[in-house]
C-alpha cells in the first residue's frame, strides 16, 4: 500500500521519474499507430507508397486500389477459370499471384442494377436502380427516362472520400453516367467517351494520366469500366482467328433455328460475327476475342503502371459486372436470365506485398465489396449494407459457412429473384414457380432436380432474402431523364430496341432448359 504525500501524489515519484513515465507511454502509443493499419490483411503493411519522401510520398496509412471492371466478362471465359485457349495470359499471370475467387455472383445480370450493387452493397430491390414496366420509361413516352441512384444512397467513393482517398473513375459505359447518380463520391468522373467501339487502351490511358498527375502523399481509389467484350463483338481479326478452333468454345455445331431468331439485332451490326455467323463456335470465337483484346491492352496498363511504382503497392481488384448468354439456354445476350452464364462473375484480388496466389471456393457476391474496400480502407461502412468484409479471407483465414448469393434485378422481370449456394441454385419466378439446379450435379442447369431436402432448404434461403428485404434499408424508386446522346449509345448496344423489350410476362420460364432452340426458362 503507497503512502500519500500531503499533495497527494505517490511518494517519491519525482520530476524526473514522471518524464521517464511519460517517454514509456509515448513509446507505446507510436507502437500502437505506426502498426500494420486496422482491418489490413496480412501483407499490407505501412511501406512507404509510390515513391521516396522527397517526392512527397506518404507513407504508412491505409492501401491504395486500382479496381478494373470488365463489362459483360462471364468467369468461364478466362484462363484461370478453366477456359482452353490463348484467351487471357494477362489476368491469368495476375491470378498467380492473387486470391482467386472460383465462386462469385453478381446482384443482376445487366449493368446498371449491378454496378448500383457494388457501389452502395445494397440489393436491386433497395436501390431500386432496376427497368420495369416493358422498358426503361413509360410506353409512348418521347422522353427516355431512366432508374438512377438516389442522391441519399451512400456509394463506395463517398466513404473513401470522406476518410482521406482521392477518388476517380473513367467509364466507357453508357448507363454508367452522372445524371444517373454514378458518380456520386468522385472527384474525378470520366464518362465522356461510352459505348463498346471505345477500346480500353483510351479509359487505360486516361485512368495512366490521372495517375501520373496524382499527388502520392494521399491514397486513392481508382475505378476503371471497360466495354471491349459487350456486344457487338468486333475484337480484331487477329484475335478472333487466335481462338477459334478453341476447346473452350465448346462444341462446333451450326445453330439451331431458334438461336439463329433469337440473334439480337445489334449483334448483328457491322457484319456480325468474323466467321460463318449460322456457326455456334463463330460467335463465341467472337466474344472469346474481345477478352483477348482487352486482357492485351489490360498488360500495357498494368507494365506501366507497375514501372512507376503503382501496382506493387496497390490493392488490385479485376471483376464484371455480369456475364453473357452464348446460347447457353437458347438464347444471347444478357439482362434476360440468372442462369450461370450470366450472374457468374470472375474475381481476382491481388494484395500488396503478397506473390502467392491462391483460390477460395466460398460463395461470395458484388455486394462484398464495399465492405471489403472499406475495412482495408480503414474507413467505416455506412447503415444497411448488405454484403460481408471478406478481409478475413484475403488474410489467409475463413468466414463461417459456404456462402450464399442472392440475384435479382431482371430485365422487365424485377420479380425473378434466385439463390445460389456452393452446389445448388433455386430459381424463383414472379408466379411463385421454383426451379432447383443441382449445380454438381448438372453445372449447365440442364435438367431441374427433384431433392426434397435441398428444395428446402434453398426456400428457406429465399424467404430470408425476403426477410431482409423488408427490414432492410430502402429507397424509393428515382428516375432520371436521359440525353439524346446517351440514348443513342444505348440504343447501338441493344438497350432500346423496342422488339427486345417485351411488356411484363410475355417471356417466362415456359419452356425446359438444355433444349437447343428452346425458350429459355427465365426472361
Amino acid at each position: 500500500m503507497s503512502e500519500e504525500t500531503s499533495a497527494g501524489k505517490p511518494n517519491g515519484v519525482t520530476p524526473l521519474r514522471w518524464l521517464a513515465l511519460l517517454v514509456v507511454v509515448l513509446s507505446v502509443g507510436y507502437f500502437l499507430v505506426t502498426r500494420e493499419f486496422p482491418g489490413r490483411p496480412a501483407g499490407i503493411s505501412n511501406s512507404p507508397g509510390l515513391g521516396s519522401n522527397e517526392e512527397g510520398v506518404r507513407e504508412g496509412g491505409p492501401p491504395s486500389f486500382v479496381f478494373v471492371l470488365i463489362d459483360t466478362l462471364r468467369a468461364d471465359y478466362l484462363g484461370v477459370y478453366g477456359f482452353e485457349g490463348d484467351v487471357s495470359p494477362t489476368i491469368d499471370r495476375i491470378a498467380t499471384e492473387s486470391i482467386v475467387f472460383d465462386n462469385a455472383f453478381s446482384q443482376a445480370p445487366w449493368t446498371k442494377p449491378a454496378i448500383a450493387s457494388l457501389f452502395t452493397s445494397l440489393y436491386p430491390e433497395q436501390h431500386g436502380v432496376i427497368a420495369h414496366g416493358g422498358r426503361y420509361g413509360h410506353r409512348g413516352d418521347t422522353t427516355l427516362r431512366a432508374s438512377a441512384l438516389p442522391q441519399r444512397a451512400v456509394t463506395l467513393a463517398e466513404r473513401l472520400r470522406q476518410a482521406g482517398y482521392v477518388t476517380a473513375a473513367f467509364v466507357a459505359n453508357p448507363w454508367i453516367q452522372r445524371p444517373l447518380g454514378f458518380a456520386q463520391g468522385f472527384d474525378v468522373f470520366d464518362a465522356k467517351d461510352s459505348g463498346n467501339q471505345i477500346p480500353a487502351s483510351l479509359i487505360l490511358g486516361k485512368a495512366s494520366a490521372w495517375l501520373g498527375q496524382h499527388d502520392r502523399s494521399k491514397p486513392f481509389f481508382l475505378y476503371v469500366h471497360l466495354m471491349d467484350v459487350h456486344g457487338p463483338y468486333d475484337a480484331p481479326r487477329s484475335d478472333y482467328d487466335a481462338l477459334l478452333g478453341s476447346a473452350g468454345l465448346g462444341e462446333a455445331r451450326p445453330l439451331t433455328d431458334g438461336e439463329a431468331k433469337r440473334r439480337k439485332g445489334y449483334l448483328m451490326r457491322g457484319g456480325g460475327t468474323h466467321g460463318d455467323d449460322l456457326a455456334l463456335e463463330s460467335w463465341r470465337a467472337s466474344y472469346a476475342a474481345g477478352v483477348r483484346s482487352v486482357d492485351r491492352q489490360l498488360g500495357v496498363f498494368f507494365d506501366e503502371i507497375s514501372r512507376a511504382g503503382v501496382l506493387d503497392d496497390a490493392v488490385l481488384i479485376v471483376t464484371a459486372d455480369h456475364g453473357e448468354e452464348l446460347a447457353d439456354h437458347g438464347a444471347w445476350d444478357h439482362g434476360g436470365t440468372l442462369y450461370e452464364e450470366q450472374i457468374r462473375i470472375p474475381l481476382v484480388v491481388r494484395l500488396p506485398e503478397v506473390r502467392s496466389g491462391r483460390r477460395v471456393d466460398r460463395v461470395v457476391s458484388l455486394v462484398d465489396l464495399m465492405p471489403t474496400v472499406l475495412a482495408l480502407a480503414g474507413a467505416s461502412e455506412p447503415m444497411g449494407v448488405q454484403g460481408e468484409d471478406l478481409g478475413p479471407i484475403l488474410a489467409g483465414g475463413d468466414l463461417p459457412g459456404s456462402g450464399t448469393a442472392y440475384s435479382s434485378g431482371v430485365k422487365w422481370r424485377p420479380g425473378l429473384r434466385s439463390v445460389r449456394t456452393r452446389d445448388a441454385k433455386i430459381l424463383e419466378s414472379e408466379g411463385g414457380r421454383h426451379l432447383l439446379f443441382d449445380l454438381e450435379a448438372d453445372p449447365g442447369e440442364t435438367v431441374p432436380a427433384s431433392s426434397v431436402e435441398k428444395q428446402e432448404e434453398l426456400e428457406r434461403l429465399l424467404a430470408e432474402y425476403a426477410r431482409r428485404l423488408e427490414h432492410g434499408l430502402s429507397f424509393e424508386p428515382k428516375a432520371a431523364t436521359m440525353d439524346r446522346r446517351t440514348e443513342q449509345r444505348l440504343r447501338a448496344l441493344g438497350y432500346l430496341d423496342d422488339g427486345l423489350s417485351p411488356p411484363d410476362g410475355q417471356r417466362g420460364m415456359e419452356a425446359a432448359p438444355g433444349k437447343p432452340g428452346a425458350k429459355p426458362q427465365q426472361e
